[in-house]
């Protein structure tokens, strides 16, 4: 099913369009392929469907043939390119007011999810949330962390900053510059998409801060917050919420009702008004993950199998096999020969359809015990 409602700035293609000019992209065709007005490209308030937002990075890696070429780009863009945003960033008092700055005013950059930042004994986390079911992501992915490296570099005015890279996909054939810069500090094929900032550096003055400057900079922000706050919807936070609950052995529609603050027949109600149900949302969620981890890591078959709510192994190779038509271990094989050849030897799975709405930040904690699995209505 297609994936509608969920929105990304525009201008993000902008930038991309001028950085990748060499690519020759038909630039009115990829419109017209996925789906968006090309004019909202030079509207400053424009916005894009999620699955263009995601599909067409891929298209533009592929045009370029060279998949690692989004660090290096993105890690050179200019200050400014996305407006508030970057500056919400270069010139908070501190790097924990950057980082906390971007999560609040993320909804002015999308309404699909919303940014993490938390803090252990050690440092603190900025995670951008997996987006399951919104095809493939793993290109843009790779833009917005050189993106966000390039602010964290130019903020701390340190060309290689101590900082530590995870991502949730496995790594470019073609290496970048970029990882080569990071060698040893960037680990492909983990469990989340986040950058580990060490504790000593949050409370850092960032050199660049103005506080006069900044303030006008947070009124312009809460004034765009106000206008791209109305498109909100609940079920787009449904989704979100099943996906972040999948690992945590209480992924029940009591569960999932409750964190979200409303009743189990109000949940079922709109599911329904959107032709789905609580049931097949899970399973569409699972099976978006599930794929995800067999192409794009080399984790164990046992902690995939729990990370997407499959307390045995047995019954886990029985989902996939209804979900792909072969075993785990053939599916990652296959996915591989596949990288490898370019041959398209596999069916994506379907796109969940969600309406408009962001989701709430979801804590990623490690669970003791998992008693208790996915159960549908």
């Amino acid at each position: 099913m297609p994936l509608e409602g969920e929105w990304a700035r525009a201008d993000v293609f902008r930038v991309l369009r001028e950085i990748s000019s060499s690519s020759d992209l038909n630039w009115p065709q990829v419109a017209e392929r996925y789906r968006f007005d090309l004019a909202s490209i030079d509207d400053p308030l424009g916005v894009v469907p999620i699955p263009a937002w995601h599909g067409v990075f891929e298209e533009v890696a592929k045009a370029l043939d060279n998949d690692g070429a989004m660090f290096d780009l993105f890690n050179n863009v200019d200050i400014g390119s996305f407006h508030l945003f970057d500056y919400l960033f270069s010139c908070a008092p501190t790097l924990r007011d950057a980082c906390q700055a971007w999560v609040k005013f993320i909804p002015i950059r999308t309404n699909a999810y919303r940014l993490i930042f938390e803090e252990d004994d050690t440092g603190g986390y900025v995670e951008w949330p997996i987006l399951e079911g919104r095809g493939e992501w793993r290109q843009n992915m790779f833009a917005r962390i050189g993106w966000a490296t390039q602010m964290l570099e130019r903020a701390l005015e340190q060309q290689v900053p101590p900082i530590l890279i995870e991502l949730a996909t496995s790594p470019p054939k073609k290496k970048s510059a970029f990882q080569k810069k990071y060698q040893g500090r960037l680990k492909f094929g983990a469990s989340h998409n986040r950058i580990f900032i060490p504790k000593a550096l949050l409370n850092r003055p960032l050199r660049q801060s103005d506080n006069h400057l900044y303030q006008i900079i947070l009124k312009s922000a809460v004034e765009e917050l106000d206008n791209f706050g109305q498109l909100e919807s609940p079920l787009t936070r449904i989704a979100n919420e099943v996906a972040s609950n999948l690992a945590h052995g209480a992924c029940t529609l009591p569960h999932i009702s409750a964190k979200l603050g409303m009743s189990q027949r109000a949940v079922q109600r709109l599911l329904e008004r959107e032709g789905t149900s609580f049931r097949k949302l899970s399973e569409e969620i699972r099976r978006s993950a599930a794929d995800r981890y067999l192409r794009g890591t080399d984790l164990p078959m046992k902690e995939i199998a729990y990370l997407i709510g499959f307390s045995e192994l047995s019954t886990f190779s029985r989902a996939v096999k209804s979900w792909f038509g072969m075993s785990p271990r053939k599916y990652r094989e296959g996915s591989h020969r596949h990288t490898a050849t370019g041959a398209n030897a596999r069916k994506k799975p379907d796109s969940i359809r969600v309406m408009n709405g962001p989701h709430p930040s979801a804590r990623r904690t490690k669970p003791i015990a998992r008693k208790s699995r996915v159960r549908a209505d």
